[in-house]
């Protein structure tokens, strides 16, 4: 026990993980919480959700300051952190200005990107809290849907009409087992935003082979099939599509990089033409993708904001958000809002091309797979902390890590399961 502490004090002097790690679980499990209890009151009128994850940026904060001073974020990844920073502020002005509501997690936001300017993860502390982020997601849907069938707590609540329509236009061959009629909800709102959840632990799980990979595997394919998202497994197969375009190792690594740019495109290609080829619109986007276009149109620079969307009128206000991450940016935040946003997004996609380039895929291959969900689901409002987000900011971070890491030690800061595909060499390790 006594060779444990100063061990134990070594780890939490020297490596950003823990801190980074405790972020990623509560956003979770704070996540899995307002959905177990979604009108609990703990503390002052604020919901479990929110004291818990104030109590885990002070723990997290308390890490932070035990960590040892190191070199701050350099390049482009200061860029990034700064230019989500400024996108914070433009987006909570924007909220303030059309009286939208935000909870008090939001003054969080540019603090934890403070810790992480700072205090920058190298690339396997980084690796190591994306990989604490996916086992608590995958814990939460694998609790969820066991207590879903023990009956120690209902599914949640989806019209019978809704049901039959998901029914007639998915393919859904887990539907009328265990209890499940239809698509799966799960404990992150919506079957989109849990399918999308499912496709990322897919994509992590090939990101960084490791042990875990096949839990995430399971987990997340497990929740495709549940949840019949079909731009979830497009975004899936992009994901490890990407990490097998820049394989630096095995067969794959051997074919020049065009041909597998070439080839990867075809086949994502042929996949998402296969998947949506027969929705003639009967998910309804296709009606509501122009309404919240042309409710953006009133409001062009700053947008109409919840409060507007909420008083809309017609199909806008019925469906309050445009089930499209790019589109409801518009329509809720304007030009103003889009273009601080996407251009913080653009400097990150850029880190994570060049961290591909040389050799480190898994952060782009992730980022991409959020990107296609983003089409047809997520909500990321980019004023509060969220797992999505979080996520997003860590794989730059380890991307960033990544570009000033010396090329003569592989630029894999010692790890070099990162990008690889499952092979007979990278499985035991």
């Amino acid at each position: 026990m006594m060779g444990e502490q100063p061990r134990l004090r070594a780890v939490l002097s020297q490596s950003a993980a823990p801190y980074l790690s405790v972020l990623a679980i509560v956003l979770v499990l704070g996540r899995f919480i307002g959905y177990l209890a979604p009108k609990a009151v703990l503390l002052k009128g604020q919901s479990p959700s929110i004291v818990l994850i104030f109590a885990a940026f002070g723990l997290s904060g308390f890490l932070w300051l035990l960590l040892r001073d190191r070199q701050r974020a350099r390049g482009p990844f200061a860029w990034f952190l700064i230019a989500m920073s400024l996108a914070w502020v433009i987006h909570l002005l924007i909220s303030i200005l059309h009286g939208d509501l935000f909870n008090h997690t939001a003054w969080l936001y540019v603090p934890i990107l403070l810790m992480i300017f700072f205090k920058p993860p190298k690339v396997t502390e980084g690796w190591v809290a994306l990989q604490a982020l996916g086992w608590a997601t995958a814990l939460a849907l694998v609790v969820t849907r066991l207590l879903e069938i023990l009956g120690a707590i209902p599914i949640m609540y989806v019209p019978q009409w809704i049901i039959d329509l998901e029914k007639g236009i998915y393919w859904l061959p887990l539907s009328g087992y265990l209890g499940l009629d239809g698509r799966w909800p799960g404990p992150f709102g919506h079957n989109g935003t849990t399918a999308m959840m499912g496709a990322l632990l897919v994509v992590l799980a090939f990101a960084r082979w490791s042990k875990s990979s096949w839990v995430f595997l399971v987990v997340g394919v497990l929740t495709l099939l549940l949840t019949g998202g079909r731009a979830s497994v497009g975004a899936s197969v992009l994901g490890i599509a990407v990490v097998a375009i820049f394989a630096t190792r095995g067969p794959l690594s051997k074919v020049p990089l065009w041909l597998r740019i070439i080839g990867g495109c075809v086949f994502v290609g042929v996949v998402a033409f296969a998947m949506f080829s027969g929705d003639s619109g009967s998910s309804g986007r296709q009606a509501f993708w122009p309404a919240f276009l042309e409710l953006w149109q009133t409001s062009i620079w700053v947008g109409v904001g919840g409060t507007g969307i909420a008083v809309s009128g017609g199909i806008t206000q019925e469906y309050e958000h445009a089930h499209n991450m790019y589109i409801d940016e518009l329509a809720r935040y304007g030009i103003f809002g889009f273009v601080t946003q996407f251009l913080a997004l653009g400097i990150g996609i850029f880190i994570l091309f060049k961290a591909a380039l040389r050799g480190l895929a898994g952060p782009l291959a992730l980022v991409a797979a959020f990107a296609v969900t983003a089409l047809t689901e997520p909500r990321n409002d980019w004023v509060h902390p969220s797992v999505t987000g979080f996520m997003l900011i860590l794989a730059v971070a380890v991307a960033g890590a990544q570009l000033v890491t010396p090329e003569d030690s592989g630029g894999q800061d010692k790890v070099h399961e990162e990008g690889a595909l499952p092979s007979g060499d990278t499985l035991s390790r």
